[in-house]
């Protein structure tokens, strides 16, 4: 390889550059994320049945279809909740299934059981999750002078139309507020005084609420469609509605009660700093989406809201992307500082700038070629590729270290640079090729690994695999002609001029190599030691080894590393069949408490979802009922203080 490389120099410069320009390119075009895609089918089916307790809806609705979904294949295991009036079933699959074959077969076998489920109920609703969904931001939607009944008719209807068409973004309902609707309070004293029930009130306004099919007329040369609106056009139609006819005067609704443009009653209270609003949940969703690009087009979107009043107010809160950027960053920055004393210590140890440059080239080519090779995969860049290739920098030009001093042999063997450049890289060709293979060999057992994991290790050991192959092509080809064409002269053996100009480095590198020297030496006297007294030196290692046995129970134990994205959240269970109205009272109480604890200054926001809706929200909710809720608190980054108290 290293003659070819030096008999074709041309070639490899070529292969090189267009290296550089594909993965550049591919590096500019690659999502990031925190993590790489999680690819596990996740189905999630909504049954609803309005007024059913728990207990019902867990006998006649859900264990019914779990029983019945066992039918299906590649399942791995299945997840229920069982709310008022609410069945909420989660299909998890194995891994490498396809979504949406995961979602006809589940979706046929509950249209197929649909018959045998209490007549009234709703048929079931079948949505495809995965299992990297997962909320990235909160749409919070607040006014001066505005309902609440306002705000989640702007929400459902205005705000979330305009957001939800957003790549990779999935737009809920609405939570908090309340469901506009005309109510009609009767006096039942005056329905009996007018010898009427309440089902002449509901038949009369059902009955006047049409819309009529007139057909249609030909006149002249047009066909015209006729339509009869009898719809009612606002609240005090309703009241002038006849409710019977006695002689020659009516009985009118108003007579017996009253419309009024109200709301259904509320089972979901949403609290932003302290003041009842509405919020749209903003989630992530398919493994191919990534964090930061949905977020930015939702602050794009929300920034560019038409038909929208001026008093309202909306803001995106709870951004996951700025925990995602700022763990990318922290990566790059110090994966740069590894880079920089990687390179200053090849430099003292080499004491030649052309050598350092030529090992040093190793590393950006093998990450540019590793980024090309993932992109190909439709992988992303995160934190766990980037852990792999800071875990594999210093590895990276051990291939390089390798070669360059074998050629630096040869030539202060007084061969010609190409004679040794190509002898050096071809004697160490098979040794360099086993450390490759026995180091890559390690992440050999990711492959054995199964679900969540699978997907985060894989990346990880295909980040190091690939950077360590490519580094062994660089090895071979590019060092040994680096060194063929630009290095002339081995260790300290240069003419007058290049000695001049390199002083001050053979400088910093005789004194540093002085005080090695001294360490090498003290290295030797404790390893002849230890081979004298071969016996003691197994027994305090493996006294060592037994001794740090015993901290294992002081080491805690975490799926993830600590991390600090500058939020908390309190759950908050209150006594079982407690009112929405008590459980907002404690719910203030613990807001108070928050903003006791953590100063003015350092607190963003706090956004408190109190019980659940028996509708669609209730699928993106971890409350359970009225007496449930849970408590969000944002910290503001430009606080010192980003952990929670």
């Amino acid at each position: 390889m290293s003659r070819f490389a030096i008999k074709y120099p041309y070639f490899i410069i070529v292969v090189c550059l267009i290296t550089c320009v594909v993965g550049i390119s591919s590096l500019i075009r690659m999502p990031v994320d925190l993590f790489p895609a999680i690819r596990i089918p996740v189905v999630v089916v909504a049954t609803f049945y309005s007024g059913m307790p728990p207990e019902q809806i867990e006998n006649d609705i859900t264990g019914r279809f779990e029983r019945f979904f066992t039918l299906g294949s590649g399942i791995d295991h299945i997840e229920s909740r069982s709310l008022p009036g609410v069945s909420l079933i989660k299909v998890y699959f194995q891994p490498g299934v396809n979504p949406d074959s995961a979602v006809t077969t589940i979706a046929n076998l509950a249209s197929a059981q649909l018959r045998r489920l209490p007549p009234g109920t709703l048929p079931p609703v079948v949505l495809k999750f995965d299992a990297s969904s997962m909320p990235v931001c909160l749409v919070t939607l607040k006014g001066e002078g505005m309902t609440e009944a306002q705000l989640r008719d702007h929400g459902q209807y205005t705000v979330r139309n305009q957001v939800a068409n957003i790549p990779g973004a999935s737009v809920p309902q609405p939570f908090g507020g309340k469901y506009r609707q005309i109510m009609v309070y009767v006096d039942p004293m005056k329905l009996e005084a007018h010898q009427l029930s309440v089902m002449d009130v509901v038949r009369t306004v059902n009955d006047s609420n049409l819309i009529l099919p007139a057909g249609d007329v030909k006149i002249g040369p047009i066909d015209y469609n006729l339509y009869a609106n009898s719809q009612l056009r606002d609240v005090d139609d309703i009241n002038r509605l006849p409710l019977k006819t006695v002689g020659n005067s009516s009985v009118l609704v108003a007579d017996v009660g009253e419309a009024v443009d109200g709301a259904q009653i509320q089972y979901n209270v949403v609290r932003i700093d302290g003041q009842p609003s509405v919020y749209l949940p903003i989630l992530k969703q398919g493994g191919d989406a990534n964090t930061i690009s949905v977020v930015s087009g939702i602050k794009n979107a929300v920034a560019h809201l038409v038909d929208t009043p001026k008093e309202l107010i909306t803001k995106v809160v709870f951004d996951q992307s700025i925990f995602v950027k700022q763990a990318i960053e922290n990566l790059l920055h110090e994966g740069a500082i590894g880079l920089i004393l990687t390179g200053l210590l090849i430099f003292i140890f080499l004491a030649n700038a052309r050598a350092t440059l030529a090992v040093f080239l190793s590393i950006p080519l093998s990450a540019l070629a590793t980024f090309f090779v993932l992109s190909l995969g439709g992988a992303t860049v995160n934190t766990m590729v980037l852990g792999g290739l800071a875990l594999a920098f210093s590895r990276l030009i051990d291939n390089s270290v390798v070669v360059l001093e074998n050629i630096f042999r040869h030539l202060e063997l007084g061969e010609a640079p190409e004679v040794a450049a190509e002898r050096g890289g071809s004697e160490v060709a098979l040794p360099v090729l086993a450390a490759t293979l026995t180091t890559a060999v390690v992440f050999f057992p990711v492959t054995f690994l199964y679900g969540v994991s699978k997907y985060l290790f894989t990346a990880l050991a295909l980040a190091v695999v690939l950077s360590l192959f490519a580094s062994y092509f660089v090895a071979m080809t590019v060092v040994p002609l680096f060194c063929a064409k630009l290095i002339k002269t081995p260790h300290g053996h240069k003419d007058g001029q290049a000695q001049a100009a390199t002083n001050w480095a053979q400088g910093i590198a005789q004194a540093f190599n002085r005080r090695f020297q001294i360490l090498l030496g003290k290295y030797d006297r404790a390893l002849s030691w230890s081979l004298i007294r071969a016996g003691a030196t197994v027994i305090a290692i493996i006294g060592v080894f037994v001794l740090s046995l015993g901290l294992f129970p002081f080491v805690g134990t975490a799926y993830f590393p600590k991390t600090d994205p500058g939020q908390f959240v309190i759950n908050v269970k209150a006594p079982t069949g407690t009112r929405i109205e008590l459980t907002e009272k404690y719910i203030q109480q613990v807001e108070q408490i928050i903003r006791e604890t953590v100063s003015k200054e350092d607190l963003d926001v706090i956004v408190s979802n109190i019980g659940t809706t028996p509708d669609f929200s209730a699928i993106y909710s971890p409350n359970a009922a009225e007496h449930t809720a849970f408590v969000q608190a944002s910290l503001a980054r430009s606080s010192g203080r980003r952990s929670a108290p």
